[in-house]
């Protein structure tokens, strides 16, 4: 659980949250459905522990708080305290474009096809302990209905984001450049690489099984996250995104 969660919940176990600036991610593992059919069930607990263990390595760099994972998907996010202690919308995309290369990475260190996907949306939502054995604090809401609406219909190796996320992001990515230009970090936030959003041009947003969303199931338009290094890093890339 979040630490500061931890400490409310000692003087009252019951309590919930509300947040109503949370920016939550979730991605999912494309072709890893059919890796994992060829596979022993070792190595299949293998494999999650290795990507996930990786994600587990990017979410503490960026400074993302890991919510869950649900079969193959990964939730993790940030919100005002007491999720995080910095709200960083940045920081959420930065993670989410890092997962999906270091999975291009894994894949091909095993030779297989498996891409990552991403969604992030940004709003309301409440968070709180649910359980009395095993407790888990999840979180509920609107916002991450049309999170999973985002994951599942953004294209194979992309980051696909709200019009509210993006706005955000643009909003304090405003703040940042009007910081002195020689601080590259502020609040743990590094500016690595510069982003851009490309609205998609879909009449409609539709999952892999082809299930149809409008985009007013998500709250407006969507953009695909673009940037200035590659977006996908397999041995090719490596040397441009080192150089």
């Amino acid at each position: 659980m979040p630490p500061l969660v931890v400490e409310k919940l000692l003087n009252n176990p019951k309590q919930s949250h509300q947040y109503r600036h949370a920016t939550i991610t979730q991605s999912d593992l494309c072709g890893f459905t059919k890796l994992a059919s060829t596979a022993t069930p070792r190595q299949v607990v293998k494999f999650m522990s290795q990507l996930f263990g990786k994600f587990d390595d990017l979410a503490d760099k960026h400074g993302v708080y890991k919510v869950e994972t649900i079969g193959d998907a990964y939730v993790a996010g940030v919100a005002e305290p007491p999720l995080t202690d910095d709200n960083s919308p940045i920081s959420v995309v930065f993670f989410a474009l890092d997962m999906v290369r270091a999975v291009d990475v894994w894949s091909e260190s095993m030779q297989s096809e498996v891409t990552c996907r991403v969604g992030i949306h940004h709003g309301e939502c409440i968070g709180g302990v649910v359980g009395t054995g095993m407790q888990r604090y999840h979180l509920f809401g609107d916002l991450l209905v049309g999170l999973e609406i985002l994951e599942s219909t953004a294209p194979a190796g992309r980051v696909q984001v709200s019009k509210a996320c993006m706005l955000e992001v643009e909003r304090q990515r405003k703040g940042l450049k009007e910081q002195q230009s020689k601080k590259l970090v502020k609040n743990n936030v590094v500016i690595h690489e510069s982003l851009r959003f490309e609205q998609r041009q879909d009449g409609e947003l539709t999952t892999s099984k082809g299930e149809a969303h409008t985009f007013d199931d998500v709250g407006g338009p969507t953009y695909l996250v673009g940037s200035d290094l590659p977006l996908r890093i397999r041995s090719d890339f490596q040397a441009l995104l080192h150089s």
